[in-house]
């Protein structure tokens, strides 16, 4: 059985207090209580706000238990209750880690991913992070020294914020759990260790070098690919894949049926759109099992704020999309599923978007497509799926198939005009040709979503704009999703997290083609 999987953490450090201070305790102890209440649908309902403390620290879960769903409870400590661990994600191939500490002494209480990254760090110290691959978000709390360490997965796919304020430092999942103090909210960037406040970069992705011939570049992503997701889809849970017809969600779902034996389709559109005839006709030709969402305008209008608040979002391409992503992970939960896996990450490092065939440097887009991810896409993913409970998994960025990808030269990502070439070519004789060979179609468009949100939004011509103005962003649509942010509570924004010819065409969001 796997590890179970945590998706929601807060951790209040005090390192001021020690020895302990009861009223202080206390205190933290009822802080952790409403931070962990902010955040209760990242977990069940049943394993909510699970907690532990020690001299300085209070560090509690919501958890969403995937598997071993009886015997992981966070959070975890040693023998001698001196180094606690809270963890959010999951960890890829832990066993062969679980192995090598077994080999060296260590004797295991559970079956979780969550006890080897402990147990890692009392045999190796910081060093063990090199050996991880996953998605995850965790803090240590070590009473040994009073010290404590908070981690964020290569590339940003679980999130972790944190701020110090008065000697106290508060991490939590999401940055709503912290807008109860005046601190400023810093997230823990990708790839990066905070310990004892100071930020430190253990994983970075090398320049594109690779060199290799067409084929051998095909065959070498697919056997990543596949391996990526062999390691993800293994749950004994129902698993749901959202599928749009296009080739990242196709390759996804061909493979996950490939290695798990429950996988269910699901499809977000409206009637006729482009998406949900393709994603149809492929999971009649196939025999996969579907489930379409069919959409009205007033389902997208009537979530706006939620969405804004929830996925912590003002950028409207981030918004319309977790619009729409939300609907399908409320669809996924609503069947009883609460384990996906999706296809997002791809474009980012394999050229997929038309910006990179008319860009003046396709390599430094592409550095910043996935090094802005983080808070991003990603954010819209964990997002969607969170506020319905549901753990979204993203193969695509697996670490091994991530600098693998990242690596290749352009030639193999464009080729002929044709985007994601080599995911293509590794898929030619996975898919039909009708997918394979499918042009890239933004959501909005494929999905038929269009101007829906865009042109609602186009309706509130009244709202203060200075914010908005001061960050470069002119439109109505801008302006009124950055008010319904500012709103509900999050600070205003020092920068804008997408931006013209970078993230969009400089003369609108989208060209429709369908």
């Amino acid at each position: 059985m796997r590890g179970n999987k945590v998706c929601g953490i807060a951790v209040v450090v005090d390192r001021e207090l020690v020895p302990q201070n009861d009223d202080r305790a206390t205190a933290r102890d009822n802080e952790l209580t409403r931070m962990l209440e902010m955040i209760r649908h990242r977990g069940d309902a049943d394993h909510f706000g699970e907690r532990g403390s020690g001299a300085g620290f209070s560090m509690g879960t919501n958890r969403l238990a995937i598997v071993d769903r009886t015997h992981a409870a966070q959070p975890l400590s040693d023998e001698a209750g001196q180094v606690w661990l809270v963890f959010s994600g999951e960890l890829y191939g832990f066993r062969d880690i679980r192995q090598e500490l077994e080999q060296l002494g260590h004797t295991f209480r559970t079956d979780s991913d969550t006890e080897v990254v402990l147990r890692s760090y009392l045999e190796w110290g910081i060093p063990f992070l090199r050996k991880l691959n996953g998605m995850f978000a965790f803090v240590i709390c070590d009473s040994r020294d009073g010290s404590f360490l908070a981690v964020r997965d290569h590339v940003g796919i679980k999130p972790l914020y944190y701020q110090l304020q008065d000697g106290v430092y508060r991490f939590a999942s999401e940055q709503k759990c912290l807008l109860n103090h005046p601190a400023l909210i810093r997230p823990v960037p990708p790839g990066t260790y905070v310990q004892n406040g100071e930020e430190v970069r253990y994983f970075e992705l090398d320049e594109p070098q690779v060199s290799t011939t067409s084929s051998a570049a095909s065959r070498r992503y697919r056997e990543l690919f596949e391996a990526a997701v062999r390691k993800q889809v293994d749950t004994d849970l129902p698993l749901a894949v959202p599928f749009s017809g296009g080739i990242d969600s196709a390759a996804v779902l061909q493979a996950a049926r490939r290695y798990h034996h429950d996988v269910t389709a699901f499809t977000v559109g409206f009637e006729g759109a482009a998406d949900v005839e393709v994603a149809r006709r492929y999971c009649e030709d196939f025999g996969v099992k579907q489930h379409i969402v069919y959409l009205k305008p007033s389902d997208l209008i009537d979530i706006i704020p939620r969405i804004v608040h929830g996925a912590e979002l003002f950028e409207v391409v981030d918004i319309i999309d977790a619009c729409t992503q939300f609907l399908v992970y409320q669809a996924v939960r609503r069947r009883g599923i609460k384990v996906a896996i999706c296809g997002d990450g791809a474009d980012e490092v394999l050229a997929g978007y038309d910006l990179f065939k008319t860009h003046a440097d396709p390599v430094g887009l592409m550095k910043y497509r996935v090094g802005n991810l983080h808070r991003t896409d990603l954010q819209r993913v964990d997002r969607s799926s969170m506020l319905n409970s549901v753990e979204a998994r993203v193969p695509f960025l697996d670490r091994h198939l991530l600098e693998f990808a990242y690596s290749l030269p352009m030639d193999l990502k464009i080729r002929d005009g044709v985007e994601k070439w080599v995911l293509r070519e590794a898929m030619r004789d996975r898919l039909p040709a009708y997918i394979v060979d499918r042009p890239k179609i933004r959501m909005p468009d494929g999905s038929g979503i269009k101007n829906v949100v865009i042109d609602h939004a186009r309706q509130h011509v009244d709202v203060d704009d200075r914010v908005a103005r001061g960050l470069g962003i002119t439109s109505t649509e801008g302006a009124y999703f950055l008010d319904i942010f500012l709103k509900a509570g999050f600070p205003p924004p020092t920068e804008r997290f997408k931006r013209p010819v970078d993230d969009y065409a400089p003369n609108g969001y989208f060209e429709f083609i369908s």
